[in-house]
């Protein structure tokens, strides 16, 4: 499939939106709507996770090779990028004099999966990243065995991750212990985005629409009271299930809005989508960095978040052109040089 001007634009649009609620939400303050009605960061992670079941299942192609092609293009397309923050970052927290993470945790984080090995995320958003793992793995895993082109599973697989959400919560509430409600979540808007891209391609049979009214009365039913028992106490993230509950919804209608019927390809989006992944790792980095030249100057808050906006847009656009574009096109040389070595079967 071509790529999707509109779906990039949506992936700029989510970045800055995470850009938002960590620049400019703390120098605004405690606002009612942000506080208690919306969260634009967590809007735009869902963005986010939704594009990703868009995308990534279909760039597992069908041939002899098609999974190792899957692991090298991930691989450069991830990687290098996120390595760079991580060096950065902790470069930041050196320069600002803020206390630094153990050599431990930052060679855990040079993983991506340190969640999974018990240590904790030198940089806050990559809690995300490791959600991306592990739908890649499932991904990967369903198309060794056959089964990721098969939409009823893969719509059932929304389904089942959804109910263990709903599980999880519910021990959440009962024992007051900090699950990851979180990562059945995502997975199950992951696979539901992996089953509406057949909609979005017009292949609008009996099954795919079944499947979709499925899904759309499950997450109706099923997200309000997971979401309530979550997040009703609040476990240290500023927790507010209304909150939650609102995000969600507005999530999951506005992206079907968004990518059907209000099809946004500004050029501008189009090109912060392109740069995206590097806005939504570099920013946190490019706010201390912010801060730091600002220091001692009393400059207000709101300028320090518009210099840390252009600071990120500046680096985001070197971090594209010349780590993730370069390491992108090595990946397909990778694979285009391993498939011109395959035997020809005869």
């Amino acid at each position: 499939m071509k790529r999707l001007a509109y779906l990039d634009a949506l992936r700029g649009i989510a970045a800055l939106m995470v850009v938002f609620t960590h620049l400019y939400a703390p120098v605004i303050g405690h606002v009612w709507v942000l506080d208690y009605l919306i969260d634009p960061g967590k809007l735009g992670v869902l963005w986010f996770f939704m594009i990703s079941g868009v995308v990534i299942p279909y760039s597992l192609k069908p041939v002899p090779d098609g999974a190792r092609r899957f692991l090298i293009s991930r691989f450069m397309r991830l990687y290098p990028a996120y390595w760079l923050s991580l060096v950065l970052f902790v470069l930041m927290l050196q320069l600002s004099g803020a206390p630094l993470p153990s050599w431990p945790q930052i060679v855990a984080n040079l993983t991506m999966v340190q969640a999974a090995l018990g240590f904790d995320d030198v940089v806050g958003l990559y809690w995300t990243l490791f959600i991306e793992l592990v739908f890649y793995g499932l991904c990967l895993a369903l198309f060794i065995a056959g089964k990721l082109y098969d939409l009823a599973f893969r719509a059932r697989c929304s389904l089942v991750f959804l109910l263990a959400a709903l599980a999880m919560s519910v021990a959440r509430a009962l024992t007051e212990h900090k699950l990851p409600v979180a990562l059945p979540l995502a997975l199950s808007l992951m696979f539901f985005g992996s089953v509406w891209r057949q909609w979005l391609l017009a292949e609008h049979s009996p099954a795919l629409t079944r499947n979709l009214k499925m899904l759309f009365v499950a997450f109706a039913v099923l997200l309000p009271p997971t979401l309530i028992m979550a997040y009703s106490k609040d476990m240290g993230t500023g927790e507010t299930w209304g909150r939650y509950c609102f995000t969600y919804a507005v999530a999951i209608v506005s992206f079907v809005l968004l990518t059907r019927s209000v099809r946004l390809n500004h050029p501008a989006l189009v090109w912060l989508g392109a740069v995206s992944y590097s806005l939504y790792l570099l920013h946190p980095s490019m706010g201390m960095l912010s801060e730091f030249l600002l220091r001692g100057t009393d400059a207000p808050g709101l300028l320090v978040a518009m210099v840390a906006t252009v600071l990120t847009l500046g680096a985001a656009h070197l971090c594209f052109r010349y780590i993730e574009h370069p390491f992108i096109q090595l990946g397909k040389r990778l694979n285009n040089r391993n498939a011109e070595t395959q035997p020809v079967s005869v």
